[in-house]
């Protein structure tokens, strides 16, 4: 039986080796972070055709004499609307950007302070974008403001 000799050739072919199966292992790796990305939205298109509306519903908001305050409390989310406003009707959009799955959809029911709050149950904490869709005397507003949940 030949003995094996370890040799500069043969050193070489070694290093070349390692250095081709490390780098198939991060590519494969960086590969399989890539698959589990969500898509921002499914519907980006039609999002993307909606975009002029949104930007005329956010200079309505914009010209508010007084803006909409988004406040985290003990209790969860206080969404506070300005007083002068009234007949507010509308949606509002908790959209968690890592989690398409935790994403809701709740309809504008104010109290008698013009404000509503958003109960702890309703979210986790983390990253958010709190989205104000509404109406109020037939013009259309849209406010969008990102916290960090606690």
């Amino acid at each position: 039986m030949a003995k094996f000799k370890l040799n500069w050739g043969w050193s070489i072919l070694l290093v070349y080796l390692t250095f081709m199966l490390v780098f198939l292992f991060y590519f494969w790796r960086s590969f399989k972070e890539l698959e589990s990305n969500e898509l921002v939205t499914e519907d980006y298109y039609q999002k993307e055709l909606e975009y002029g509306d949104v930007l005329a519903k956010k200079q309505n908001a914009d010209t508010m004499r007084v803006a909409v305050q988004i406040i985290e409390t003990n209790d969860g989310l206080k969404i506070v609307y300005p007083s002068y406003v009234k007949d507010i009707k509308g949606k509002i959009i908790l959209y968690k950007p890592d989690n398409s799955k935790l994403d809701k959809e709740i309809d504008i029911q104010l109290n008698e302070n013009n404000t509503q709050t958003i109960g702890k149950s309703e979210y986790i904490s983390g990253r958010w974008d709190i989205i104000l869709d509404w109406q109020s005397e037939g013009v259309p507003y849209f406010y969008k403001q990102k916290i960090t949940a606690k």
